[in-house]
């Protein structure tokens, strides 16, 4: 063996190295790159699903305190500063209240799909809190105060613990 083939297997065993660590560089690289991408693309996904159903939920408890206070002062159990509002827009309250609540039973049934198994859960809490409600009124079993009083809180635990999941599944603080 000559000294030029020495140099020329040493030559091609260091550029042979180089290449393959190169590579497998840029493949781990640009793995960790589309894993952290797809992570942050899920991560925005469940936001986005977390905030509709929470931004759902907040209207459907705040329109069922607005009937609670309504059937307050229908009783005389609620002081004189609740101020009803007008028969239209309490018609588009009443509209914009059952299209949430729709939404909500929907979601619910999707949200295995978009949200955490805790928060579908919650979900589907509310509308058995709720449907056992309606057929308690139905039903002659509780009056329209209690129906709204049981909404709210229905409301109010949906919320609550919306809020609560989202804070843990998406790591805010």
């Amino acid at each position: 063996m000559s000294g030029n083939e020495f140099d020329y297997y040493d030559l091609t065993s260091k550029i042979i190295i180089g290449l393959v660590t190169g590579i497998v560089a840029a493949f781990l690289t640009a793995k960790f790159a589309l894993n952290r991408f797809y992570k942050e693309k899920w991560w925005e996904k469940r936001l986005a699903s977390f905030t509709d159903v929470i931004d759902k939920a907040y209207r459907v408890k705040m329109t069922d305190r607005y009937f609670l206070n309504l059937e307050y002062s229908l009783t005389q159990e609620q002081d004189e500063t609740f101020n009803r509002h007008p028969p239209e827009q309490e018609k588009l309250l009443t509209d914009l209240y059952w299209e949430d609540i729709q939404e909500l039973e929907r979601i619910a049934q999707l949200s295995d799909f978009t949200l955490t198994p805790k928060a579908s859960k919650l979900l589907n809490n509310f509308v058995k809190m709720r449907a056992e409600t309606r057929s308690d009124y139905r039903d002659d079993a509780i009056n329209s105060l209690d129906g709204a009083e049981a909404d709210l809180g229905a409301s109010e635990t949906l919320l609550d613990g919306l809020v609560q999941e989202a804070k843990r599944a998406l790591k805010i603080k």
